[in-house]
């Protein structure tokens, strides 16, 4: 099934934009209850009624007057081949609602993937992971998360006979919806500097670190496959000649275009006021736990021992180590100035 999102240049910068999209009742409803945090043991049906595009109505059209994005980004074609193999199709023009939407059905997929495949996750992990995605859609649908009862049930334990490419790609486009979550954030989070309002850039700091702990679940759900299933069965999908030479799971046009959005935090991270300082450190914590969720999946098929996709198979680098470089380099990014 495809995951329809928004080009991540596309995506709301401000809180007044997600305001601005339409939902229909259903969703509204549906958002309030996740968001909520009232148990329901109906929460997957109602997911589960969700049509890909929003409302099961032609998808509105270009936002009037929306701001150009200042981050650099081309829609290349390794970038066209990564969403291709992963099966994301990208909305071209800046369109309303897409972005709400999207959340919605990657976390549909989290759940049906997990009730119906099980997981090694504990119960913690697991409720973690779904309290982010009822975070971000209160957030989106105005309307704070509160604590209560998780509204879905405990996944069974993994069962070792379930498809590695469906959990692959399942895994991989809960990670996509959560790095456009974090953008979206990061984007408020510079809006909100730039405007003084230190309670909301403090809310946003709070929410990318949540955002950046699911992420570093979603890391651990899509490979819970064993090393063998990934040897030989996803690897060899993209590799040549399933895929052009240079294929690589750092292609992910969200995660392409996320890097460069933290090289624009810097203006925004000058001078944090004091009551700012330990939510920026636990943010840069979480960003740095990310990256150890990584090199822990890519160890966990070999990258301890063998190159990466994108290197020569002669390489004397470990894919881990090259992922360990990428955390030192982008957790630079995100520290605060001197």
């Amino acid at each position: 099934m495809p995951l329809i999102l928004l080009q991540p240049d596309q995506l709301p910068r401000h809180e007044r934009e997600l305001r601005a999209a339409p939902a229909g009742p259903g969703h509204r409803m549906l958002a309030s209850r996740l968001s909520g945090g009232r148990a329901a043991a109906g929460t997957l049906e109602a997911l589960r009624i969700l049509p890909l595009a929003l409302n099961g109505a032609p998808l509105p059209g270009p936002q009037a007057g929306a701001p150009q994005s200042d981050v650099a980004y081309t829609y290349d074609a390794q970038l066209r081949e990564y969403d291709a193999f992963f099966g994301v199709a990208r909305v071209e023009l800046p369109r309303s609602g897409v972005f709400p939407q999207s959340l919605l059905v990657a976390y549909r997929s989290l759940l049906e993937e997990g009730l119906a495949s099980g997981t090694r996750m504990s119960w913690a992990e697991w409720s973690a992971l779904c309290t982010t995605f009822h975070a971000m859609i209160g957030f989106v649908a105005g309307r704070e998360a509160r604590p209560g009862p998780l509204p879905v049930a405990e996944p069974p334990l993994l069962r070792w006979h379930m498809d590695p490419h469906r959990r692959w790609r399942t895994g991989h486009h809960v990670f996509f919806v959560l790095t456009q979550s974090l953008i979206v954030v990061l984007g408020c989070f510079r809006e909100a500097r730039r405007e003084g309002d230190d309670g909301l850039a403090q809310r946003m700091l709070r929410l990318a670190a949540q955002l950046l702990g699911g992420s570093s679940a979603a890391f651990v759900f899509a490979a819970e496959f064993s090393a063998g299933q990934y040897q030989a069965q996803v690897r060899p999908a993209m590799e040549p000649p399933a895929v052009a030479a240079g294929f690589s799971g750092l292609l992910s046009p969200d995660h392409h275009y996320l890097v460069r959005l933290m090289a624009k935090l810097r203006p925004a991270l000058r001078d944090l006021p004091a009551e700012l300082a330990e939510d920026h450190r636990l943010f840069v914590a979480a960003l740095e736990a990310a990256y150890e969720s990584h090199k822990y999946v890519c160890a966990r098929f070999g990258g301890d021992r063998g190159a990466s996709l994108r290197m020569s198979a002669a390489s004397a680098i470990p894919a881990v180590d090259v992922i360990h470089g990428l955390k030192v380099a982008r957790t630079k990014l995100v520290r605060s100035p001197r």
